[in-house]
């Protein structure tokens, strides 16, 4: 990352959500590299100009997989609590008063849509500091995404209290805390690919 976006970003560390089983893929979709690049070196792409701390979450099955890209690999600190845990993992570690998250398996983020995002929390200080996370919702279909998300390193307890009810959805925590969602009418921005051909598909309809 250059010297320059560390100044611009200072509040801001990285995390990748890689932990998933990819069941309905077959394989770890994060080493799908439909284009050359893999999901995961995209996701590590986009978040470097933003975030001189990037973690990767990932648990203790594939932890190894992701060695190579030369980062902290981050496993789950409690077992099969999916995105949520993998959550919990890397505002463990962040080291910055917010943190972006990204999952590994939606290709469609931008680095538009990570500028976007950047500026929030001088937004959020701005109106008082009650802004506790940034997410998307699509102004089309009335969806809401968890990600990408922008959150403050602080809401780490009121998560690691939500998980231990057994309620391990992120976007149930999300209602919980003071979110601001962003409003997209992009088709393509908030999807994911759970399929190889899910890839194949999206390129023939764009």
């Amino acid at each position: 990352m250059s010297d320059e976006a560390s100044q611009l970003w200072p509040e801001l560390s990285g995390g990748i959500l890689a932990g998933g089983r990819s069941n309905r893929f077959g394989s770890n979709k994060a080493l799908f590299a439909p284009d050359g690049e893999r999901l995961i070196e995209r996701a590590v792409r986009l978040l470097r100009p933003f975030c001189a701390q990037v973690l990767v979450s990932a648990s203790h099955a594939n932890a190894d997989a992701y060695r190579f890209l030369g980062l902290d690999i981050v496993e789950d600190l409690h077992a099969d609590c999916g995105p949520l845990g993998g959550l919990e993992a890397l505002l463990t570690l962040c080291a910055t008063p917010w943190m972006f998250i990204l999952a590994c398996d939606m290709p469609y983020v931008s680095s538009d849509a990570l500028l976007t995002m950047a500026g929030l929390p001088q937004l959020s200080e701005a109106l008082g500091g009650t802004i506790q996370a940034f997410a998307w919702k699509n102004k089309i279909e009335g969806s809401v995404s968890p990600f990408p998300l922008l959150i403050r390193r602080s809401v780490l307890p009121s998560l690691q209290k939500q998980m231990s009810t057994g309620r391990l959805g992120v976007k149930t925590f999300l209602s919980t805390l003071n979110t601001y969602y962003i409003p997209t009418d992009s088709t393509l921005l908030l999807r994911n690919v759970n399929r190889p051909e899910d890839w194949e598909e999206e390129r023939i309809t764009i």
